[in-house]
């Protein structure tokens, strides 16, 4: 909204500027052919580029319209005083006219460069909390950033691109992780699951108990055992927890090795 009314009142600064000086231009038509070229340069050369500074960039604003305002002010009283000749209200028509177009360009500038800068802190917040959170899914990073799913979307594909994050998809779930966290799919896929609250707790109980039963863990985590049934199926299809052959008894399960390990090293619980 804000980025909308400052664009709106730089074009109608410039349209002002640009009428008063198409006026000035048809009314000194006449004596344009004698008008001396005004000594007063509102295009140097000016770095816009990524790497200028900010205040260079305001700096030369401030500067250029005092010398605007401080000319057309000499010239009007000129005119004035010459009982409004045509040579300066023509010299006086032709600043404007430089300074309504110096006008919308530096002004779209500032707004391209505030907008640059809103677009990195993004971006540069969306990276932090991927660093932070290692197997975010896409839902759970857009209620930690807070700014719109399109935008979020759009972000995410571009630091992909660029390398600076990367996404593993399980189902329809999609995961985001740093490129430093782990380059073994079946480690991210690990980190990912135990997001869940119900899987982090049935996998915490089996690191710190060896082998337990469902039973065990049903009645230390309250959840419904058919639910922990439901979860531990798809760990031991995964290959990240394998049950205990026991005569006459509920097959305890535990933590395979290459879990146990990724646990230890990327302390996937923690998260």
């Amino acid at each position: 909204m804000y980025k909308r009314l400052t664009k709106r009142i730089l074009l109608g600064l410039s349209f002002l500027l640009l009428t008063w000086s198409i006026i000035g231009v048809v009314l000194t038509s006449p004596g344009l052919g004698e008008a001396e070229a005004v000594a007063f340069d509102l295009s140097p050369s000016v770095n816009f580029n990524s790497e200028a500074k900010d205040l260079d960039v305001y700096s030369y604003m401030i500067s250029s319209a005092t010398s605007v305002v401080n000319v057309i002010s000499d010239l009007l009283i000129s005119s004035w005083n010459s009982g409004g000749s045509n040579i300066a209200w023509s010299d006086a028509a032709y600043i404007v006219l430089e300074a309504s177009f110096m006008t919308l360009a530096l002004g779209t500038v500032s707004i391209e460069r505030r907008d640059d800068r809103r677009i990195q802190k993004l971006r540069d917040r969306v990276v932090f909390e991927v660093g932070a959170n290692p197997g975010v899914h896409l839902r759970e990073l857009h209620r930690i950033i807070g700014c719109a799913m399109g935008a979020l979307q759009y972000h995410l594909k571009f630091l992909e691109q660029e390398g600076q994050v990367m996404s593993l998809r399980i189902g329809n779930v999609r995961h985001i992780f740093s490129p430093l966290y782990s380059s073994d799919e079946n480690v991210m896929r690990l980190t990912a699951i135990s997001r869940n609250p119900t899987v982090g707790s049935i996998l915490l109980e089996c690191a710190k108990n060896g082998q337990t039963t469902q039973a065990e863990i049903s009645r230390t985590i309250d959840v419904d055992k058919s639910l922990i049934s439901y979860y531990v199926k798809g760990l031991l299809k995964a290959d990240i927890l394998r049950s205990v052959r026991v005569f006459g008894r509920e097959k305890p399960v535990l933590l395979t090795d290459w879990a146990r390990t990724a646990i230890d090293i990327q302390g996937i619980l923690v998260h």
